[in-house]
């Protein structure tokens, strides 16, 4: 794993420039005059100052009175949401008044959704030096690039909304599929929205019952952005993906044309996007495929109209394509079922699912790849998995064999355009692998340093080569 080009350059940087700074203030002034017996005019003014302090402490002592200044605020306190709890009860733990916790409250609601705080929300409170049970400050962040701001002003209170500094970087995470895809690239760092993102894509294209084996390797290059003040990150949009199979190497970068319009392409320009995707979820085992079968809590031979999945309960499942949901609810032997209609030519249905993600119901559009639910063993089942269905007008298909339209291609100038940000793109990676190779071994020689020089000679040594 490894930031960007650019961070490690000014990672680089700040490192020289600490070495310099030490090497400077380390320097032996003993033998120079100069150092050793300061100008007479810093001397005097060192003095002067220590007398200045002493007759300072001499008056408060005498007086129990402190010169004239600024009285010191108090100091945020920071509190958190508890279950169930409101703004206001959170106000009234932290000492504020009811009142001026409901004119607070009254402010904020015109800045930010309070409908939305959940628990554990960070609410930060500076009280009012009075003690009168006000307000001074109040800080919440409910966003990551923002947050509610309230201050007390003549008698009043205002709300704004603050924008949070942020650091926008680059992450590269690859690895070897020893397993699944998502728990591989779990255990090589990759955070699970981002693992989520990379299988939505390519879903597209692979079948990850046949074709995922171990010994696959992947490279996701994505973005992210950091929050100083708050020491957290956010994970952002996947650039560039490689996927190497036995027999083959799928790769898709993002590109956005000069419309602003984004969409992830290959090598030739071609959107890796389809109408569906062939899996609506990472699992490396098919149970049971199209076509007849012996049912196995029925007893006898039927038409199978779908593909089992296996999927242990709780695994998410994720809309095949955008689409609006015709059905959510128990539906006979396939137990909690959602049915999706595409457009005028597909329809997907997912059953014996243990529960609906939030906010599926009849009537609700969704996105592809958005999570609709998750695997279970409701209705007449032996075992939790995912029973998937596709349905070309109106007719039952293979999922695992049918052939979807592509969509869109690029052409001419935006295809040269892209063709240049995927070779920026790869360049960048083939610098932040280098760098990894440089540091790894920089790192084994300050371990096992070469016997005639030091770990620090042979860092450097390696470094620049």
């Amino acid at each position: 794993m490894s930031e960007s080009p650019l961070g490690f350059a000014t990672i680089a940087g700040a490192g020289l420039m600490l070495v310099l700074i030490l090497n400077l203030g380390g320097n032996d002034h003993s033998n120079d005059p100069q150092a050793a017996d300061p100008t007479p005019e810093l001397s005097m003014l060192a003095d002067t100052d220590i007398k200045e302090s002493d007759e300072v402490a001499v008056a408060e002592a005498s007086t129990g009175k402190t010169p004239d200044t600024d009285v010191v605020p108090a100091a945020a306190q920071t509190y958190r949401l508890r279950r169930n709890e409101t703004l206001i009860g959170l106000l009234h733990r932290a000492g504020i008044s009811s009142v001026e916790a409901h004119k607070a409250v009254g402010v904020l609601k015109d800045v930010t959704n309070l409908r939305r705080l959940q628990r554990g929300q960070e609410v930060r409170i500076i009280p009012a030096t009075d003690k009168s049970g006000s307000i001074q400050e109040l800080r919440m962040r409910d966003s990551f690039e923002a947050e509610a701001v309230l201050r007390a002003a003549d008698g009043r209170y205002d709300a704004t909304r603050t924008p949070i500094a942020t650091l926008a970087l680059t992450h590269l995470v690859e690895g070897e599929i020893t397993d699944s895809l998502y728990l591989s690239a779990q255990r090589a760092g990759l955070p699970t929205p981002v693992i989520v993102e990379l299988i939505r894509l390519m879903s597209f294209d692979v079948d990850f019952e046949r074709e995922i084996r171990t010994g696959d390797r992947f490279q996701v290059y994505f973005e992210r952005t950091y929050a100083p003040d708050f020491g957290d990150l956010a994970e952002g949009r996947i650039l560039h993906m490689r996927l190497e199979l036995q027999k083959r190497t799928l790769e898709a970068t993002y590109f956005e044309d000069e419309t602003g319009r984004g969409d992830y392409f290959d090598a030739n320009g071609h959107s890796t996007r389809k109408a569906l995707m062939k899996t609506p979820l990472d699992v490396t085992v098919v149970t049971s495929s199209y076509g007849k079968r012996k049912h196995p809590v029925l007893g006898y031979t039927r038409q199978h109209t779908g593909v089992d999945f296996r999927a242990r309960t709780g695994t998410p499942i994720m809309a095949a394509g955008d689409g609006v949901v015709e059905r959510a609810s128990r539906y006979g032997g396939y137990g909690n079922y959602i049915r999706i209609r595409h457009n005028s030519t597909y329809q997907t249905a997912y059953a014996h699912l243990s529960k609906y993600g939030r906010g599926i119901k009849a009537g609700v559009r969704v996105k592809q790849g958005q999570i609709i639910g998750y695997a279970g063993a409701t209705g007449r089942v032996t075992a939790a998995h995912l029973h998937y269905e596709v349905l070309v007008n109106g007719r039952h298909a293979n999922p695992l064999t049918l052939k979807l339209p592509t969509g869109r291609v690029l052409e001419k100038e935006q295809l040269a355009t892209f063709q240049h940000a995927q070779a920026a793109l790869v360049a960048d990676i083939d610098k932040i692998l280098m760098q990894q190779q440089i540091l790894q071994t920089a790192s084994a020689d300050t371990v096992n340093p070469s016997p005639d020089s030091d770990g620090v000679a042979g860092m450097t040594n390696t470094a620049d080569r």
